[in-house]
């Protein structure tokens, strides 16, 4: 399967369809010692239009925005950044850190990510896997049937 072609903007919910159009960011929070080192909030934006609003996150949860562009995530090198997020805990839910890790290195994942309870109820495939962690072939069955349906 090929590598992914676009991404979905978390924010305005439009393709980014060049990778140095995206951006990666997440919320940096205080510990009860006043250090940031809690993360929450890691999404996938476009750079310049997309991005949260540092004045009014750091108003509304004491918190700093964390970045970078999207390009640096891809790759081995991006990957591996991303696996060192996990290892050292940073996220609170590690949930939303492996979706992104999905979404940017799973090829057909982020086109595929929309319909997967569409298609599992369409008869599409079955899943056998926790919901959300699907085979490439899951996956390609997905992208072939949105294919059809157009």
């Amino acid at each position: 399967m090929n590598a992914t072609k676009f991404w979905i903007c978390d924010n305005c919910r439009k393709k980014i369809k060049d990778i140095n159009e995206g951006w990666v960011e997440w919320l940096e929070l205080k510990n009860e010692n006043g250090l940031y080192n809690s993360y929450q909030g890691i999404r996938i934006v476009h750079s310049a239009r997309c991005n949260y609003n540092q004045d009014l996150v750091y108003k509304k949860f004491s918190a700093i925005v964390g970045d970078m562009d999207l390009q640096s995530f891809s790759g081995a090198d991006g990957l591996m950044d991303l696996l060192l997020f996990v290892s050292e805990g940073y996220f609170d839910n590690k949930e939303e850190l492996l979706e992104i890790i999905k979404r940017i290195h799973i090829p057909g994942y982020e086109e595929a990510r929309s319909s997967f309870e569409e298609a599992i109820e369409e008869g599409v495939f079955e899943p056998n896997t926790k919901p959300g962690y699907y085979t490439q072939s899951n996956i390609s069955s997905v992208l072939n049937y949105l294919k059809k349906k157009q």
